[in-house]
């Protein structure tokens, strides 16, 4: 298994400013535009009075529904093409002038008239209006294995408890943000998308051009966790609109305040659980979840779809439903649906593991899961007893009883752990490798590289297939003229890359070796091809001593370099043999001031099995990214809404609590390695696999420090008290 920890490629050019993001990107001539907010949580537009924006200094143009009623109708553009409002602070229209101080003088004038008409802004509010979706992402929304309500009834003993989870919301360092103009009929758009090429797709439907006739441009994001997609759109379109009537750049970025409203947040959930046991092995798991949706779209996660196969259990049964609000649409947010959901699963598991009389690892052990229980299938690998064992024994979890019954200063000590699981799954993709005469690599993805080191892995496979230094790969990410790549999400872009790359630097080795041997005065002539391999910059035998550097095969047989491209295939999961799941077990140690209510995450011991890891410097950054999202999901993040009018409260981050490096856990990280022959590559994602589990495990920490039982995200200081 080839695993070498590479440092960032882009990493001196961000530290250094070189970077530039695609909102730096302003020609001569852009325009600044700014967004005109809705007042109301419910109602319709009736009008915008512009009379009086004419005489501001520096107004070009405006856009709103009536612009926008030459987009053709999709999903996409339905926001924008309706004069009905759906949520507080919905934009009703986009004002462009020449200076960003002079579009918000110009938007201010412009008087807005509103219906107004009562507003449902908390699922408690409609209940009764719940309904139940025919899918939740790729998964039925409703499933039932057995018979759950008969196993229950003759269970020995029986864990009935309600988990609730709040809003959260993506806040990337990167606000969103687009720089569009027209070329005559052709789009050029610098923007912060998690999909080049989906968002090239949309922009052509929309606007009903081919898509060849769309440039997307997104080189560097400033992260993005899954808000930099569908719901920027409309935004973007608008954006579009304005350059075309006004025939300049136009530029937009939302404000902090807007990326509460506009993009998106992770669902608000509440979960009934049940789970059935006889001597100390489930029999039964019922998972019940109701959350939050838009009046204006359907999202649901997948919040109770693991629940059906991390444990053996013969009897299950789950049920999303969801009630639509007059508040912001919910989208994926970094471990969507794993987040919540084992956040109620694994803190019942907890829960049973005290009422049996058993260690809650040995309970998780017990009840191991040996294939896939919703299909049957077998795991195309699975470490999970492995990470448990690992994670334990670094944590020193045997021995941890000794450290709870003791206090640190004012601080009572607690353990907790919990398990984590994503899916690997992967997306077509295409890359393109070229070798230069000089013996250096161009390597081309149309991917984009949201901070997780995309493009330190793309070049760092090529350079290690080819026998090259990574300091003479250049890469090119983030542009819809490269090959096709796939969206930054759902922990896919590694798994999805790598086999494209192999496929691509395999065509160039066998026509690297075949020029070699043929050639009777090198050093490898006559050599089989089998026998070669590339290794720092020479092509060598690996049966002899023979061998010649790479740069003078290529001067005397390809001057002009070689170029090869790879294609890989997106996972079908009908067609599967084996089910592909990453796993990890999470263990934490918190100390809470019993008096304060104050609660510190004092460390955190993550084992973590994802198959083949191709830079285990990059994972680990991976790794500790998620576990500090799940610190947030856990003790910190929740978005408030005033109930009577749906708007937001304290939209700012000043209000919005988000850990911080003050809120710092040590961080242990053990990387159990895989080999998995059933996926290409051997590669399974890691970017969601921290970010679940870890609050479920502070929550029990929280019950081995002090003996509640907290089953709400965030946990506060009054929950501790």
């Amino acid at each position: 298994m080839n695993t070498r920890s590479v440092a960032r490629y882009e990493g001196i050019l961000k530290v250094t400013g070189d970077a530039r993001y695609e909102g730096e990107i302003v020609p001569d001539g852009t325009l600044h535009a700014t967004l005109i907010e809705s007042p109301v949580a419910c109602g319709e537009l009736l009008s915008l009075d512009t009379s009086r924006t004419a005489a501001f200094p520096g107004f070009a143009v405006m856009v709103s529904h009536a612009d926008a009623a030459s987009l053709k109708p999709s999903a996409a553009t339905a926001l924008i093409r309706e004069k009905a409002i759906h949520f507080h602070g919905q934009p009703v229209a986009l004002v462009a002038a020449g200076t960003l101080a002079e579009a918000r003088e110009a938007a201010r004038a412009i008087q807005v008239a509103t219906t107004t008409r009562p507003a449902v802004t908390d699922i408690g509010q409609a209940a009764g209006s719940a309904y139940t979706p025919a899918m939740v992402g790729r998964f039925p929304a409703v499933t039932r294995r057995g018979d759950s309500s008969k196993a229950l009834s003759e269970a020995e003993l029986v864990i009935r408890n309600r988990y609730t989870t709040g809003v959260n919301n993506h806040h990337p360092m990167e606000p969103h943000a687009v720089v569009c103009w027209w070329e005559g009929s052709r789009a050029v758009v610098h923007t912060s998308t998690q999909a080049i090429f989906g968002t090239r797709a949309i922009i052509a439907h929309a606007f009903d051009i081919p898509a060849t006739d769309v440039r997307v441009l997104a080189r560097f994001l400033g992260g993005g966790f899954g808000c930099k997609g569908q719901l920027w759109w409309p935004w973007m379109f608008w954006a579009m609109l304005a350059s075309r009537k006004a025939n300049r750049p136009v530029r937009l970025e939302l404000s902090r305040a807007q990326m509460f409203t506009l993009v998106g947040r992770r669902q608000q959930t509440e979960q009934d659980l049940t789970l059935g046991f006889v001597a100390g092995r489930l029999t039964a798991i019922e998972h019940d979840v109701v959350a939050q949706t838009s009046t204006h779209a359907e999202f649901s996660d997948s919040t109770a779809v693991y629940t059906r196969l991390l444990y053996a259990c013969p009897n299950v049964s789950t049920r999303h439903q969801l009630v639509p609000t007059n508040e912001p649409h919910p989208i994926p947010m970094r471990a969507p649906g794993t987040a919540p959901g084992t956040f109620a699963l694994e803190s019942a598991m907890d829960e049973a593991a005290e009422l049996i009389g058993i260690d809650p690892l040995e309970l998780r052990m017990r009840n191991f899961a040996d294939q896939d229980q919703e299909t049957g299938r077998p795991w195309s690998s699975n470490s999970l007893l492995e990470c448990y064992r690992a994670g334990a024994e670094r944590f020193g979890w045997a021995h941890r009883h000794a450290r709870s019954a003791t206090k640190v200063g004012r601080w009572k000590i607690g353990s907790g752990m919990a398990t984590t699981l994503y899916p690997a799954i992967r997306q077509a993709c295409r890359a393109r490798v070229s070798l230069r005469v000089d013996g250096s690599l161009l390597v081309q993805c149309g991917t984009q590289d949201m901070g997780s080191g995309t493009y330190t892995a793309l070049g760092q496979i090529a350079a290690d297939a080819l026998g090259v230094p990574m300091e003479k790969v250049t890469v090119e990410l983030g542009d819809t003229l490269l090959p096709d790549g796939p969206f930054s999400g759902g922990s896919q872009v590694t798994a999805s890359i790598l086999p494209a790359v192999e496929v691509a630097t395999s065509k160039l080795r066998a026509t690297l070796a075949s020029i070699a041997v043929a050639d009777a005065t090198s050093p490898l002539g006559g050599k089989p091809p089998q026998d070669l391999e590339l290794r720092d910059e020479t092509i060598r035998s690996r049966t002899s001593n023979a061998g010649e550097p790479l740069v003078d095969v290529l001067a005397r047989a390809a001057p002009d370099g070689l170029e090869a491209e790879g294609e890989s295939p997106a996972t079908n999961h009908q067609e599967l043999a084996a089910t592909g799941m990453g796993y990890g077990a999470i263990f934490v140690e918190i100390g809470v001031d019993p008096e304060l209510g104050e609660i510190r995450v004092r460390r955190v011991c993550g084992a973590f099995a994802a198959g083949r890891i191709v830079n285990p410097l990059l994972a680990r950054g991976q790794y500790i990214g998620g576990l500090v999202g799940g610190i947030g999901m856990a003790l910190h993040e929740e978005t408030v809404t005033d109930r009577p009018t749906g708007c937001i409260i304290g939209k700012s981050l000043t209000d919005y609590l988000v850990p911080v490096h003050a809120d710092m856990p040590e961080f242990d990280i053990i990387m159990i390695e895989e080999t998995d022959p059933h996926l290409p590559g051997g590669v399974k994602g890691i970017g969601m696999l921290g970010t679940a589990g870890i609050q479920a495990a502070i929550a029990n920490a929280v019950y081995d420090a002090i003996g509640k039982r907290v089953r709400k995200l965030p946990i506060r200081i009054e929950d501790c008290l």
